[in-house]
C-alpha cells in the first residue's frame, strides 16, 4: 500500500514543484500585507473607508483584512494536492487494467487514495501553521487561534471535495474526471446552501441590493463560523470520508476491482 501511495504522490510531482513556489510567493506576500495593513497604504485605506462611509466599523474592515488573508492561507493547501490529476494520470496510463492483479486487496487500494489525501493536505496545512504563527506575531486583524480555526476548516473543506471527487471518480469511471470534479464541487455547494440559507440569502440581498438594514453581525456569521467552529468542519470531513470510502469501496467491488 505504501507503494501505491508513493505512485499516487508521484503524479502530483508537478504540483509539489509549484508548491514550493506558491510557498515562497505567499510568504512574501503575506508578510508584505500584514505590514502594510498596520503601517503602510492599506492601513490609511482603512482609515478612509471608516471616514467616508457610515455604514461600515472598525470589525467591518478588520473583517475585509481578513479576508484577504484567508484567501491567501487557503492557496498553500489548494495547491499541494489535486487527486483529479491522479485519476487522470492513472487513465493515461491504463493502470486500472494491471490494478485488479496487484498484490495488494480492493480495501487496501482504494484506502491508499484516500491517505495520499490527508498526507498531501497535512503538509499544505503545517506549512499554513507556521505561516499563521509568523502573520499572528505581525498584524492584530487575525489571532493566530482564528488562522488556526481557518486551517482547519480549509483543510477540512478541501478534504470533503477530495473525497467526495474519488467517489464520483469511481462511479463515473476514467475519463470523465472532470465532471466528477464538478459534481465534487455542485454537492459542496449545495449542502453549504441548504445548511445555511438564511446567512447566504442575507449576503446575496445586501451584496445585490441597496443595504438597507444592513446588519453587520449576520453579514461576516458565515466567516465568523468558518474562522471558529473548525473542528465541525474536521469532524464533517472525517464522517464524509469515511462514508466516501465505504461507498467507493462498495462501487469497486461492483465493477470487479477496477480502480
Amino acid at each position: 500500500m505504501k507503494g501505491l501511495i508513493i505512485k499516487d504522490i508521484m503524479c502530483l510531482k508537478k504540483q509539489l514543484t509549484t508548491f514550493v513556489y506558491v510557498i515562497s510567493g505567499v510568504v512574501v506576500i503575506s508578510i508584505l500585507y500584514v505590514l502594510s495593513s498596520r503601517f503602510g497604504n492599506l492601513a490609511e485605506v482603512g482609515k478612509t473607508l471608516l471616514d467616508e462611509n457610515n455604514n461600515m466599523s472598525e470589525i467591518d474592515v478588520k473583517n475585509l483584512g481578513s479576508m484577504v488573508l484567508i484567501m491567501s492561507m487557503l492557496i498553500p493547501v489548494v495547491s499541494v494536492g489535486d487527486m483529479l490529476n491522479v485519476f487522470i494520470a492513472d487513465g493515461k496510463a491504463g493502470f486500472f487494467k494491471v490494478s485488479a492483479s496487484l498484490p495488494v486487496s480492493l480495501k487496501k487500494r482504494m484506502l491508499s487514495r484516500f491517505l495520499t489525501i490527508y498526507a498531501l493536505f497535512a503538509i499544505g496545512a503545517f506549512v499554513d501553521t507556521i505561516l499563521a504563527l509568523v502573520l499572528s506575531a505581525l498584524t492584530d486583524i487575525m489571532s493566530f487561534g482564528s488562522f488556526l480555526g481557518i486551517i482547519v476548516s480549509s483543510a477540512s473543506v478541501l478534504s470533503i471535495y477530495s473525497a467526495l471527487m474519488i467517489l464520483y471518480c469511481v462511479i463515473l469511471g476514467y475519463g470523465r474526471e472532470q465532471y466528477a470534479q464538478v459534481f465534487a464541487l455542485l454537492t459542496i455547494i449545495l449542502a453549504f446552501v441548504i445548511i445555511k440559507f438564511k446567512s447566504v440569502k442575507f449576503v446575496v440581498i445586501h451584496v445585490l441590493g441597496d443595504g438597507v438594514g444592513f446588519d453587520s453581525s449576520t453579514f461576516w456569521k458565515p466567516l465568523d463560523y468558518f474562522r471558529e467552529k473548525g473542528y465541525v468542519f474536521l469532524l464533517i470531513a472525517v464522517l464524509v470520508s469515511i462514508v466516501s470510502y465505504c461507498l467507493s469501496l462498495y462501487i469497486a467491488e461492483r465493477k470487479r476491482g477496477v480502480i
